[in-house]
């Protein structure tokens, strides 16, 4: 029973250290190639428009979005890139490296990338699940109510075949993203490395969350385990 114990609380420092570490990559990677400017010059919302005229995307808007550091996202429903101000205005590694990973995201769409179409079907579920998830878990907690701890474990589930879903088409966007800053110029040679460090911090993110998840079902599985052999 000790080493249930043991285990339990251990998922539970390895879930957040994952995420801390994660993040803490992320934000030093950006603060960081956010003060390099590239040798061409060209700000965010410019490197995005000169992708997305290079693919065929004329109809596709650059705009500013009203959220805060590194909300920058496509979206679908409207066809427009969305880069925060730091993106899209600043000339920096950082502002065209995470623009061309959005509108990596435009290209996929536009090409009917399949990981997409399944991310979309299941994403009203997975957002169901990720808002219900932890109450129904907590509420089965509180009360020793096993169907309901049972019901949040599936919800968590949901979550993690979402996130599993979602690696190849962060992963698949920031390829395409140093492809296009590549064939297109809109960083030299040696910038290419650099870039390539920015977008792979941020897809770390993504594995992390995915790792937190996977770690947090184990941990209520046991949970579940111990309290049903009480």
């Amino acid at each position: 029973m000790n080493d249930i114990y043991y285990l339990q609380y251990l998922l539970y420092i390895a879930a957040f250290a994952v995420i801390m570490i994660a993040n803490a990559r992320m934000q030093s990677a950006y603060h960081r190639y956010r003060k390099i400017d590239t040798e061409k010059g060209y700000t965010g919302a410019q490197a995005a428009r000169m992708i997305l005229d290079a693919n065929g995307l004329q109809d596709v808007t650059v705009q500013l979005s009203n959220g805060g550091s590194l909300s920058d996202h496509y979206n679908p429903m409207d066809h427009t890139v969305n880069l925060s101000p730091d993106i899209y205005y600043k000339t920096s590694i950082a502002s065209v490296s995470v623009a061309a990973h959005e509108v990596g995201h435009a290209i996929q769409h536009k090409e009917g990338y399949g990981a997409i179409e399944l991310r979309n079907r299941i994403l009203p579920l997975a957002n169901i699940a990720s808002q219900l998830g932890w109450g129904v878990l907590f509420l089965g907690l509180i009360f020793s109510i096993r169907p309901l701890l049972m019901l949040g474990i599936a919800a968590l589930c949901i979550v993690a075949v979402f996130q599993i879903i979602t690696l190849p088409i962060e992963f698949n966007a920031s390829k395409r993203a140093l492809m296009q800053l590549e064939s297109l110029a809109i960083v030299d040679e040696a910038e290419q490395a650099d870039a390539q460090s920015m977008l792979k911090a941020a897809a770390l993110t993504y594995v992390a969350a995915l790792i937190n998840t996977v770690f947090q079902i184990l941990r209520m599985l046991l949970i579940s385990g111990r309290r049903n052999n009480d």
